[in-house]
């Protein structure tokens, strides 16, 4: 049976909340994603009843059965999909799914529970119910539209109440009666659209990628009944609009067909949530898998860096071998480049969110952008008075600026305006509810406008996706956007595109407003480029071996004495004989045995004096929001240079930086 420490590092690394309860329903393990999602911290979690996650009124009921399991002296058969509600410690109640199953050791038997919040899944569910309602009324409201058509003028009253629009047409196709909803809906007024033929007025409607008159036509003349086809019209005023379409024909008082009835449902806004939704689950996947890829990448390219460095200084200048190595240098760090901006699009990237005076920015950027657009392109800033300060990171808000103005000086191949807008923008609830990941509030938006070549409406659906570009080959890599996306998303923020072809192209962000008091995250360490005063004696820590003679050869050309080890069970046996050492380098996620920040904590113990310098191919901002907060100050992010690597270790010879605390 696998020891409590091997299933604490299986806790850390699966995407489910975890706990371990003892026989007598005491948590004695939990991972990480047990206490975000439940809001505690480890020490307040460990040790208590499993009855603390639940509400109280439900734990007489709930607790019966849960607790029962957990305390039964031997664990009986697994749960599996249990559904029961949950409580945080702000008091708030969420849906979850709960699976139990046995854990034994040798002296005793232990319940283990896999937690799932599954309220977006109960979201959905209540969403597809009410679809189902919203069907069920139109059904119902199909039926009462074909006696509408026949009864007195009583009924009028509910004809033009309806929030359907609700139409009825003779047998020869004349339309008769169109109400309220249908003329906002269709933008026609009942003067217009009565006396005339519907299957006209429809084909006028039909885009061109879209023929259905003539099926739904065959399909009505023949007493068929419609229900809910879904279709794109064209308004009078050129406005595209999703319509849910039903229709039936109606019978005079012989029983004879006189006409037909058409229900029309404005879907628009479902259609963009739907499509809002499909859209932000699949950049997340995307995400993860491009995040996962890149702390892999780094790996690889600080190992190509590192030595590529090392052979720069040994080969001569101007010899062809020591052109080729540069040129290759050049392409590595041209990959790690590229690897930043897929951790953008991830939105795991390190972010510095401070106040920032947009207008300041802006203004502070135009000789930049100037340069890189050309004579061609003239840049007008529209910038507006009493600008709410935002919270964002400047540098990569300057960087989404650039490339938001290269994308446009790219539509704009024979020159053209670039205009550069800043507003203050309250969003409500009636915006927000339009997007996935959007909370109302006050956001600071800033809008840059081309007047280039414009976008097709399918074009747009996919430009924030990652490697989507419609430039020739080799002149885009595809993730400008997905970048701007990324940084906008991380920051708490919200981008819009508005494009039409030959009318040009309007990306709009919306980043947080900075509110007084409100508290910013550190910025990260910026540690000084320094000449060694006294070699450090380095203990290295990598389980990649290519990686680790990268930096131990890095380290002694630099004059440091290193030491390496390849796991931490193989570190923590140096540390504990006779060897002096000032630093320990150690990557966070080792393949065996305890993680970085579990070797530096035990390192700590034996070394109250060592110091600490942690390396990742995941950012910064990605531990912490894993729960690594302890590497803040202690980090240097994959691929390194090696001058940043040499510069951190000598600034730490000086004593540039404390030690870590050690763990309580």
């Amino acid at each position: 049976m696998p020891s409590r420490e091997t299933l604490a590092k299986f806790f850390a690394v699966v995407p489910d909340p975890m706990i371990l309860a003892d026989s007598q329903g005491l948590i004695v393990l939990a991972n990480a994603h047990t206490y975000t999602l439940f809001g505690y911290q480890p020490e307040e979690l460990i040790g208590k009843p499993v009855e603390c996650l639940l509400p109280g009124r439900y734990r007489d009921t709930h607790a019966k059965h849960l607790g029962g399991y957990f305390r039964s002296p031997t664990v009986r058969a697994m749960g599996t999909g249990m559904e029961l509600l949950a409580l945080r410690t702000d008091g708030s109640e969420f849906p979850v799914e709960i699976s139990l199953s046995p854990y034994r050791t040798d002296d005793a038997v232990f319940a283990l529970a896999a937690i799932r919040d599954i309220s977006e899944r109960k979201r959905l569910e209540e969403a597809r119910l009410e679809s189902l309602r919203q069907k069920e009324m139109a059904e119902e409201r199909a039926q009462a539209a074909q006696l509408l058509a026949n009864r007195n003028e009583a009924l009028r009253a509910i004809f033009e109440a309806s929030p359907l629009g609700i139409i009825t047409v003779a047998q020869d196709g004349a339309i008769d009666r169109w109400n309220r909803a249908a003329e906002r809906i269709y933008g026609y007024s009942a003067e217009e659209a009565i006396g005339a033929n519907i299957w006209d007025l429809y084909k006028k409607m039909e885009l061109k990628t879209d023929s259905y008159a003539a099926a739904v036509f065959v399909e009505v003349s023949q007493g068929r009944e419609l229900r809910n086809l879904q279709v794109q019209q064209r308004r009078n005023d050129g406005k595209i609009v999703d319509i849910g379409l039903s229709s039936a024909p109606f019978h005079d008082a012989n029983g004879g067909e006189s006409g037909f009835v058409f229900l029309v449902d404005d879907i628009t806004e479902r259609k963009t949530i739907e499509r809002q939704l499909r859209q932000s689950q699949k950049m997340e996947a995307v995400g993860q898998l491009t995040g996962g890829i890149a702390h892999d990448f780094n790996n690889l390219l600080s190992i190509v860096i590192c030595n590529l460095e090392l052979l720069q200084e040994r080969l001569p200048p101007g010899s062809e071998d020591r052109e080729m190595n540069d040129s290759a240098l050049d392409a590595g760090l041209r990959g790690a480049e590229l690897v930043k901006q897929i951790l953008a699009f991830s939105r795991k990237q390190n972010l510095d969110p401070q106040r920032v005076e947009v207008n300041e920015l802006v203004h502070g950027m135009m000789n930049l952008l100037s340069r890189s657009l050309g004579e061609q392109i003239e840049i007008i800033v529209e910038v507006a008075d009493g600008l709410w300060p935002a919270v964002a990171d400047r540098v990569q808000l300057q960087t989404a600026l650039v490339n938001l103005a290269t994308n446009a000086r790219d539509a704009m191949p024979h020159g053209g305006n670039l205009v550069i807008q800043t507003g203050n923008a309250s969003l409500d609830d009636a915006y927000v509810r339009q997007f996935a990941e959007l909370n109302v509030g006050d956001y600071v938006m800033i809008s840059v406008t081309d007047t280039g070549e414009g976008m097709a409406p399918e074009t747009v659906e996919r430009a924030f996706d990652p490697f989507f570009t419609t430039k020739p080959p080799g002149e885009g890599t595809g993730l400008g956007l997905s970048m701007v996306f990324g940084f906008v998303k991380q920051s708490g923020g919200h981008v819009r595109i508005y494009s039409e072809l030959g009318h040009g192209t309007t990306v709009r962000l919306y980043l947080p407003r900075s509110t007084a008091g409100k508290t910013l995250p550190a910025n990260p360490v910026n540690v000084p480029r320094k000449e060694p005063g006294k070699a450090a004696r380095v203990l290295i820590v990598e389980d990649n071996q290519d990686l680790a003679k990268s930096a131990y050869r890095v380290l002694g050309d630099a004059g440091h004495d290193a030491t390496l080890a390849t796991s931490a069970e193989e570190a923590l046996d140096i540390l504990r004989g006779a060897s002096p050492f000032d630093v320990l380098f150690t990557d966070i996620i080792l393949a065996r045995g305890n993680n970085g920040i579990e070797l530096a904590q035990e390192a700590i113990k034996l070394r109250p004096g060592i110091k600490i310098l942690f390396s990742s191919g995941f950012s910064e901002a990605a531990l912490r929001a894993s729960g690594k907060a302890v590497v803040t100050g202690h980090f240097i992010a994959k691929p390194y240079r090696k001058e940043d690597l040499v510069a951190r270790i000598n600034a730490l010879a000086e004593g540039g930086q404390p030690t870590m605390a050690p763990p309580s």
